[in-house]
């Protein structure tokens, strides 16, 4: 996994961890508005982070860079040149 994903997880994890105490705060009228704002920003940051990771999930990742293009191998033949 790269670090990358593994930060979005973290933030993901954090973000849902919060959720519950937070939509209490909200609901009896304790979460201010600025509060509000920020933990939305948070979401969409996430989210954002969350869509671009579907929408690159097709690139092949090797030694931590995304290289785009097919993730199949070639298909050639080889023969091998001995008789078992």
């Amino acid at each position: 996994m790269i670090r990358e994903d593994r930060e979005l997880l973290a933030e993901l994890a954090r973000l849902n961890r919060e959720m519950a105490s937070f939509a209490l705060r909200i609901m009896d009228g304790s979460a201010s508005a600025d509060e509000q704002r920020h933990y939305a920003q948070r979401l969409i940051a996430g989210g954002e982070r969350l869509k671009h990771r579907a929408d690159t999930m097709g690139d092949v990742i090797i030694e931590g860079e995304v290289v785009a293009g097919p993730t199949a191998l070639p298909a050639h033949i080889v023969e091998l040149d001995w008789e078992p």
